[in-house]
């Protein structure tokens, strides 16, 4: 993987939030390094841009879905509900996938056909 590869991964994609256990009385930070700088455990760029990628391709395979289901046999449900459909799927059978990142996933694809997102697939607002 080069920079430019990771300097495609967009700015509003989910970064992992690894958690993990080190025998001792401290608090730990657990980091990696890689080209020289530390980053937190699966933060690393080729991490990020592993786990973007396989998510950016799955979107585009929901997008081609998505427009058949509302062609097909979905003609009768809205695109939000089409694509609210897929989220708790995605989350259940996906195992890869956290549950942010599936959200991600639907905003993606109604982002690529220019449909609304349905609301439980809306970024969390932190204040």
């Amino acid at each position: 993987m080069n920079e430019e590869s990771y300097s495609n991964v967009p700015a509003n994609f989910p970064r992992s939030s690894h958690r993990g256990a080190v025998a001792g009385a401290h608090d730990k930070l657990l980091m990696k390094t890689y080209n020289g700088q530390l980053y937190p455990a699966g933060e690393t760029p080729p991490e990020v841009f592993e786990r973007w990628d396989a998510c950016e391709h799955l979107a585009t395979q929901l997008a081609n879905k998505s427009t058949e289901s509302k062609a097909g046999k979905r003609a009768h449900m809205s695109e939000t509900e089409i694509l609210g459909q897929y989220l708790p799927r995605i989350v259940a059978t996906i195992r890869w996938a956290s549950e942010e990142e599936a959200r991600w996933i639907i905003r993606r694809v109604a982002s690529i056909l220019d449909w609304p997102v349905p609301v439980e697939a809306q970024e969390e607002k932190s204040y």
